[in-house]
């Protein structure tokens, strides 16, 4: 962005003083920042036109002299601030000047810093594909101020809610992602600036009243008849048949990949009754889970015991690794719907426990949730459901309503 920069001078007079002090005026798009020159002039020998003591005498060209000099340093920090940063102010070029500039804070620094005490804490209470987000946000946010703003960076102070506003249409239309795809860098976005709000770094969250909530898109899910088709169809490949176990786990138990990929032995315990049970707490939120093992589960549990090391429990690969293999798994059991590891923790929550009649406060807290409201999305009412629930109203009714 071009700026509009001037330097001028002129006197602050005072009627009873013959002399008087010079003052500098900075103005750069609009605004406008004042100093002394720290030096006095005859009023006689100034040219309020040309800024500058008029005439060549000793004096005069003493005070042009000493004028020149302030205009070339101004002049050049003006110009150092333009080639590192494209965030200028009057008062930023005085501030430089007098020598007590502060550093502005720029957004992709506050995302650095962010995502680099982010990483500190993954796998520990953070998800590494979160932070793999907010640096993905990152470099989109790059892309998108060299193309809307011609500049590689900008400072917080500098940012409007119309930035967030194009940004969304970035992602949308340039990038064509989806509505859930573009709302999750949305609030990487709001939540890197909403932290900077909040450590002082700007006086205001410009992004405090931007809303944007995606359309509802339907959950998938496996059912009944698909989950027996991808238990029973046998697989050719050993990385395949470990995927396929991985992803049956977190059917029977509603564990996420990355709670899978951390999880160890000393989450397990063993009630009174011989039963087993599996709690922890999700690295996404950091709320606990508390599932009982189903016999599908505790089989797999036995079948990798030992080997991810004395204290894993599972050999998990990545979650894109494990999304391309169940794509492939998917189509050798004849499944057509498009499988990834996170359609498990679905199909816990719909086929195995809400069509079993798990009530959803119970549900919710073997999922980790800490709202009910949450929960509430994999609430899916389907026809078996309905079936179920009108057989045992007929049940109780049937024989007081008679024709």
């Amino acid at each position: 962005m071009r700026s509009t920069f001037k330097v001028l001078f002129y006197l602050k007079r005072n009627k009873e003083r013959p002399l008087a002090p010079v003052m500098g005026r900075i103005t750069v798009n609009g605004t406008i920042a004042q100093f002394s020159a720290k030096i006095e002039v005859p009023v006689r020998l100034w040219e309020v036109k040309g800024g500058r003591a008029k005439g060549k005498s000793v004096e005069a060209d003493r005070i042009n002299r000493h004028l020149d000099n302030i205009r070339g340093q101004i002049n050049k920090h003006y110009q150092d601030i333009c080639d590192h940063n494209s965030y200028v102010t009057a008062e930023r070029v005085r501030n430089a000047y007098q020598g007590f500039d502060r550093k502005y804070q720029t957004l992709l620094e506050a995302f650095e810093k962010f995502t680099e005490g982010y990483r500190k804490r993954v796998g520990v209470d953070r998800a590494r594909r979160t932070w793999e987000c907010y640096r993905k946000c990152s470099e989109h946010l790059c892309f998108f101020m060299e193309k809307e703003y011609r500049v590689k960076d900008m400072p917080l102070l500098e940012l409007e809610q119309s930035f967030i506003e194009k940004f969304h249409a970035y992602l949308s239309h340039d990038l064509g992602m989806s509505p859930n795809g573009l709302s999750g860098y949305l609030k990487c976005l709001k939540y890197v600036v909403k932290t900077a709000f909040n450590n002082g770094w700007i006086p205001r969250n410009p992004f405090a009243f931007y809303r944007y909530t995606p359309p509802q898109v339907e959950r998938g899910y496996l059912t009944e008849k698909e989950l027996q088709r991808l238990m029973s169809t046998p697989l050719r490949h050993k990385c395949q048949v470990r995927t396929r176990d991985m992803f049956l786990f977190s059917c029977f138990t509603g564990i996420c990949h990355a709670d899978m990929r951390s999880l160890e032995w000393k989450q397990f315990e063993q009630d009174a009754a011989g039963d087993w049970w599996v709690s922890g707490n999700r690295m996404k939120t950091g709320s606990k889970y508390l599932v009982k093992l189903l016999p599908v589960a505790l089989s797999i549990l036995n079948k990798y015991k030992g080997l991810a090391g004395p204290e894993k429990v599972f050999p998990m690969s990545t979650v894109k690794v494990m999304d391309r293999s169940l794509k492939f798994i998917a189509a050798g059991c004849g499944i057509e719907k498009q499988l990834s590891f996170h359609l498990a923790r679905h199909t816990f929550a719909t086929t195995i426990s809400l069509m079993n009649g798990v009530p959803l406060i119970a549900l919710s807290k073997m999922l980790g949730h800490k709202s009910i409201t949450t929960t509430q999305i994999y609430a899916k009412v389907t026809e078996s459901m309905i079936d179920q629930a009108i057989t045992e109203v007929n049940e109780r009714i049937s024989e007081k309503y008679v024709l």
